[in-house]
C-alpha cells in the first residue's frame, strides 16, 4: 500500500495508525518541550494585557498577616465556579478571595487573544452561569473576547474579591490553628517592587486550569535565533509585532514579513487563515495534522434562544445532553447536533458508562471505537481532498489516527488557506523541528529563512504535574508531608477527585479521580457544586464553623480510588494514540509497564465511566439523608 492509498480493511487501518504513531515516538517524551517557567524563556510568559496602574489603585483584599476563610487559587472558569457555588451555598463574598497571576479574570481566555480565537464547544454549553447571569451568547460558538467577558460579568454580578498579578509561593498546613499558612507575592511591574504577603486561610481551593503553562520545542539554537527574530507564543500574541488588535486583527506589519507558525492544533487552525491573509509568506510547520471539520458558525437569533433557554435549569439539561453524546451514552434527542455530538467515538479520551472495559476486553474495546470513528475519519479526510487543490499537500494534511487521539478542529477557512500562493505546508513527517539558526529554522531537511516565529505549540497539561507543580508552589499538609510525595507514591488517592487524606480543608479539581469532558466548564462545575455542598453541610454540623476541619478519610479515598482503577481500562485506547499531550507524548505505553506500575497508573486515572456518570454518583451522595458526608472526618481546630 503506498502513502496515498486508503486502508481497505480495519486491520490495514489499524496498521496504518500504528505506523504513523511509531514515526512520532521519541525517547525524550515530554522533555522535547520547555515550558515557559524555564529561566531562559520565562520572558515569553510576560503578561501583554495587564494594566498595572489600575490594579495598584485598587484596595487589596489580602493584607500581610491577614486572614480569609476561602482562598481560591485561579480566576478562570474553575475559580469563578468555585466562588459562585460557595456563595450560592450561603457563604459571604467577603470571606472569599480569588488569586491569579494574570491581570484579570478569564484564565485561558485572559491569556489567549490571538486572531480567530473562539471556543470549539458551543457557547450555550461552554460559557459558565448563563442562566444565573441572564447573558445570551451572540453566536453558537463564542469568540474569545466574549468568553472572557462572561468571566468578568460573573465577577461583577457576584461581586468577587480578587488579587491579580499575584502568585502563591507556598502553602503549609498549621496543625494547631487548623488553617493554611499561605505565602504570596504580588508583582506590579514598573509600578512598585514585588510585595510579599503571608495570610492564613481556613480553606484553600486550587483552581488552576488544565492547559495553563505554555510550552515550546526544546531544540538547539533558540537563544541565538531570538537575538535577531521576533518570537511569541500564541497565548501571548504580540500585536505590536503583527499589527492590529484582538478586536480588529489587521496584521499590516506582516505584509513584508516571512512568518512561520509551528503547530497544527486547534490554535493554529484558527490563527493560520489570518496570518495567511497578511504575511508576505507563511510557513505552517506540521508534525501531526489535525482533523478539521466544518465550523457552521451562526448568530443567535431570538427564535434560537427561545428554543434553547426553554425553562429553569435549561443550561444544565443542555450540558448533560451534550455530555451524553460526548461519552457515547446518548440521550434520545441531540440538542447540540454538531461535529462534537455526532462522533461518539471520541469518548475514548474522556470515558463512558456504555460498557465496563476489563483487561481481557481491551482489544475488543479498541476495535469497537475505531469502527465507530471510521466513517467520520473518512469523511474528514475526504473533506481535505475536496478543499485543498494540490493533491500532495492534501495528502500531507490527512490525519491517520483515531478521532479521540488529538483534539479535533472545526474551521471553514484553514484548509483553503493552503490554496494561497503565499502559504507553504512544511510537513516534518512526524519529526518536528530540528534546530534554530541565526537565519531561521531547520526543519524537514531545509533551512527556512524567516522574520517572525509564532509558537502554536500548546501547553503542558495539569495531568503532567502534581497539584503543587500546577501552581509552582509547595503544598505541605498534615505531618509536614509534601503533596508531591503522595502523588508519586503507592498510597496515592483522592475522594471524588477533589480531596485527599493528609490535606485537610484543601479542595481542587485534581484531574485524577474526577471526570473530564471536551466541555471542561461542565467538569469544573461538577467539582464546584460538590465542594460547596461538602463545606456547607460540614459547617451546618459544626458547633464552631470558624474552627471546622474537613479531611478525607484514608479508607474512603482508597475505596474511591479502587473504583477509579476498575474503570481505568477504558483509557487503554489512549495509550495507542499518536503522541500528544493526551498521552504524555507516548510515554509509558502498556508494553513498557510492569503489572505493578500498570496498577498504580490505573489508580491515578480519571473517572472512566464519564462525566454524566460521575455526576450521578456525586449527586446521589449529596442527596443522602443518612450517612451525610460519609468519607470525610470533621474535627475542630484546637485554637
Amino acid at each position: 500500500m503506498n502513502s496515498t492509498e486508503a486502508p481497505a480493511t480495519l486491520t490495514a487501518l489499524k496498521e496504518k495508525y500504528a505506523e504513523e504513531r511509531s514515526k512520532r515516538l521519541r525517547s525524550d517524551g515530554t522533555a522535547q518541550y520547555l515550558n515557559v517557567r524555564s529561566p531562559e524563556i520565562q520572558d515569553l510568559a510576560q503578561d501583554p494585557w495587564v494594566d498595572y496602574e489600575a490594579i495598584a489603585s485598587q484596595d487589596a483584599p489580602l493584607k500581610p498577616g491577614g486572614s480569609i476563610k476561602f482562598l481560591i487559587v485561579g480566576a478562570g472558569h474553575n475559580g469563578c465556579l468555585f466562588a459562585a457555588r460557595l456563595m450560592e451555598a450561603g457563604f459571604r463574598r467577603e470571606d472569599i478571595v480569588l488569586v491569579d497571576i494574570a491581570g484579570g479574570y478569564g484564565g485561558t481566555w485572559y491569556w489567549n487573544r490571538y486572531p480567530g480565537l473562539m471556543c470549539d464547544v458551543e457557547g450555550y454549553c461552554y460559557l459558565p452561569l448563563l442562566e444565573e447571569t441572564g447573558y445570551i451568547p451572540k453566536h453558537k460558538y463564542s469568540f474569545g473576547a466574549e468568553i472572557r467577558g462572561q468571566s468578568e460579568r460573573i465577577a461583577a454580578q457576584y461581586r468577587f474579591q480578587a488579587m491579580f498579578c499575584t502568585k502563591v509561593d507556598k502553602q503549609v498546613w498549621d496543625e494547631t490553628k487548623g488553617r493554611w499558612i499561605v505565602d504570596l507575592t504580588q508583582s506590579l511591574g514598573h509600578v512598585r517592587q514585588p510585595t510579599q504577603i503571608t495570610v492564613d486561610a481556613q480553606f484553600v481551593l486550587l483552581a488552576g486550569g488544565i492547559l495553563a503553562i505554555p510550552k515550546i520545542p526544546n531544540a538547539p539554537g533558540f537563544a541565538e535565533f531570538r537575538t535577531s527574530h521576533k518570537v511569541f507564543h500564541t497565548s501571548r500574541w504580540d500585536y505590536a509585532v503583527t499589527g492590529g488588535s484582538e478586536k480588529q486583527p489587521d496584521m499590516v506589519n506582516l505584509r513584508d514579513k516571512r512568518v512561520a507558525i509551528i503547530g497544527t492544533g486547534a490554535t493554529s487552525v484558527q490563527a493560520t487563515p489570518h496570518l495567511a491573509k497578511w504575511a508576505k509568506h507563511l510557513y505552517v510547520i506540521q508534525r501531526t495534522p489535525s482533523y478539521c471539520g466544518e465550523r457552521g458558525q451562526r448568530e443567535t437569533t431570538p427564535a434560537d434562544w427561545n428554543e434553547i433557554a426553554d425553562g429553569p435549569g435549561w443550561q444544565r439539561r443542555r450540558v448533560r445532553n451534550l455530555n451524553s453524546y460526548l461519552t457515547a451514552d446518548p440521550e434520545s434527542v441531540d440538542l447540540v447536533n454538531d461535529g462534537w455530538s455526532q462522533n461518539q467515538a471520541r469518548a475514548g479520551l474522556i470515558g463512558s458508562s456504555s460498557r465496563l472495559v476489563d483487561p481481557e476486553s481491551v482489544e475488543e474495546h479498541y476495535n469497537k471505537l475505531v469502527e465507530m470513528d471510521l466513517p467520520f475519519a473518512e469523511a474528514l479526510r475526504a473533506r481535505i481532498d475536496q478543499l485543498v487543490k494540490d493533491p500532495d499537500t492534501a495528502e500531507k494534511l490527512k490525519p491517520w489516527y483515531p478521532g479521540w487521539c488529538k483534539r479535533p478542529t472545526f474551521n471553514d477557512d484553514y484548509l483553503e488557506a493552503f490554496n494561497k500562493d503565499n502559504v507553504s505546508l512544511v510537513n516534518t513527517d512526524g519529526k518536528g523541528i530540528e534546530s534554530y539558526t541565526t537565519r531561521g529554522i531547520v526543519v524537514a531537511n531545509q533551512e527556512l529563512d524567516i522574520d517572525v516565529l509564532v509558537l502554536a505549540t500548546g501547553f503542558s497539561t495539569a495531568s503532567q504535574y502534581t497539584p503543587a507543580g500546577r501552581q509552582n508552589a509547595p503544598i505541605i499538609g498534615r505531618g509536614g508531608r509534601h503533596i508531591d510525595d503522595k502523588w508519586d507514591n503507592p498510597d496515592f488517592g483522592t475522594i471524588f477527585g477533589i480531596a485527599s487524606h493528609d490535606y485537610p480543608n484543601f479542595f481542587s479539581y485534581h484531574s485524577r479521580g474526577t471526570a473530564s469532558s471536551f466541555n471542561m466548564t461542565s467538569a469544573f462545575d461538577a467539582a464546584a457544586r460538590l465542594v460547596a455542598y461538602i463545606v456547607r453541610e460540614a459547617s451546618q454540623q459544626s458547633d464552631d464553623p470558624g474552627k471546622l476541619i474537613i479531611e478525607a478519610s484514608k479508607e474512603a479515598e482508597d475505596r474511591w480510588t479502587d473504583e477509579v482503577a476498575k474503570r481505568a481500562a477504558w483509557f487503554s485506547v489512549v495509550v495507542r494514540c499518536t503522541p500528544s499531550y493526551f498521552n504524555r507524548e507516548g510515554e509509558g505505553s502498556a508494553s513498557q509497564l510492569s503489572p505493578q506500575e500498570s496498577a498504580r497508573k490505573a489508580r491515578k486515572a480519571a473517572w472512566g465511566s464519564g462525566i454524566n456518570d460521575y455526576e450521578r454518583v456525586t449527586e446521589a451522595y449529596m442527596k443522602r439523608v443518612e450517612k451525610r458526608l460519609e468519607g470525610f472526618i470533621l474535627t475542630q481546630a484546637s485554637i
